[in-house]
């Protein structure tokens, strides 16, 4: 992972410094998601990542205490659904940016409901989410295992409610909104240029509409076969691949070191 984390980390910087630079990007609404998603990955890269790299190094969690495996739990778990929840509010908000630009952006109230306030959902719902599950923990104690990838998991996965909600909410049901949004936005795409009155400016919208695809595509290929896997754990066979589930959640590892 180092191989590609270091460049990862120098084309982030890269990207903020030019960010930083341009008033124009900073100020373009179609860039807002992308630059949070960007430093949701930075922040990833920098203090997520070298926690699993070090247990893969050492092979054994370090240091081996239980303040250490909440803050790996809590930071790994926020960050991935932070990630996630804004790759579907992007998603979903291409739509809007392509078909109906100036309907919905148009007055400065509607700007803050319908682009700021799903975006600053999207960065405080699941880390107070995890903060009462992980480091509060109010249901259950957990017994951490400093032989596991993450110290093992938190001990409200046990509880078919909580465990359940928070795959389904948070991970399932992002990922098939990502996956319908996407493919909605394909159809939409070819049905306008197929149309003869065509109103949509494709030369102007051709970068972004591929930008999402690319990236969209990137999430659903890390997070579908944990997704698909966990599913079948819970609905049919409790032990389908379970000694493969490690090695299948690496894949959600590659995210912020190709997302940039």
């Amino acid at each position: 992972m180092l191989v590609f984390e270091v460049p990862a980390i120098f084309f982030s910087i890269l990207i903020f410094v030019h960010i930083a630079l341009n008033h124009e990007a900073r100020s373009k609404l179609k860039n807002h998601g992308w630059l949070v998603l960007i430093t949701t990955n930075f922040f990833q890269l920098v203090i997520d990542l070298p926690m699993p790299m070090s247990y893969y190094r050492m092979d054994a969690v370090w240091p081996a205490s239980n303040t250490y495996c909440v803050w790996w739990t809590w930071c790994e778990f926020s960050l991935n659904a932070i990630g996630l929840f804004l790759m579907t509010w992007i998603s979903i908000e291409r739509h809007v940016l392509v078909f109906h630009p100036h309907t919905i952006f148009q007055n400065p109230w509607k700007k803050w409901i319908f682009h700021f306030v799903p975006i600053i959902i999207c960065l405080l719902y699941t880390p107070i989410f995890y903060f009462v599950l992980v480091v509060i923990s109010p249901s259950c104690t957990t017994v951490w295992d400093f032989n596991s990838i993450s110290c093992g998991p938190p001990c409200y996965f046990t509880a078919n409610f909580l465990g359940q909600f928070d795959f389904i909410f948070n991970v399932a049901i992002p990922i098939i909104i990502i996956m319908l949004a996407n493919v909605a936005l394909v159809i939409r795409v070819i049905y306008q240029k197929m149309s003869r009155h065509q109103i949509i400016h494709w030369q102007r919208h051709r970068k972004m509409v591929l930008q999402l695809w690319i990236v969209s595509s990137l999430y659903m290929a890390c997070w579908l076969p944990a997704t698909i896997t966990e599913l079948i754990q819970i609905t049919v066979m409790p032990s389908f691949m379970i000694d493969q589930m490690d090695t299948i959640g690496l894949l959600i590892y590659f995210i912020p070191l190709f997302c940039q």
